[in-house]
């Protein structure tokens, strides 16, 4: 299971900018918001987008990344619900 600090390892290790990332988190959260605001299906968005990370790793051979990546989203999405849910981390 990765954890969030794998994440930040990751990212160090391939050399990815900050200041990009945040571009495109910016870009990407536009356009988003926008679907959402006239469709307002959350889960269907949340699907497409996972769909669409699937096939952009497919596309460019970055399965592997895409595995740690998404890995390191889950460990800090379920740390997240823990502390939410006031259960204590094993």
């Amino acid at each position: 299971m990765k954890t969030k600090l794998d994440l930040k390892k990751i990212f160090k290790q391939r050399n990815i900018k900050l200041s990009d990332c945040q571009t495109s988190t910016e870009e990407l959260n536009d356009f988003i918001t926008l679907d959402l605001i006239k469709r307002g299906n959350i889960d269907a968005s949340l699907v497409a987008l996972t769909s669409t990370i699937m096939n952009v790793a497919c596309w460019y051979s970055k399965k592997d990344f895409v595995i740690d990546l998404l890995q390191g989203c889950t460990a800090q999405l379920e740390q997240e619900k823990f502390v939410e849910s006031g259960k204590k981390l094993n």
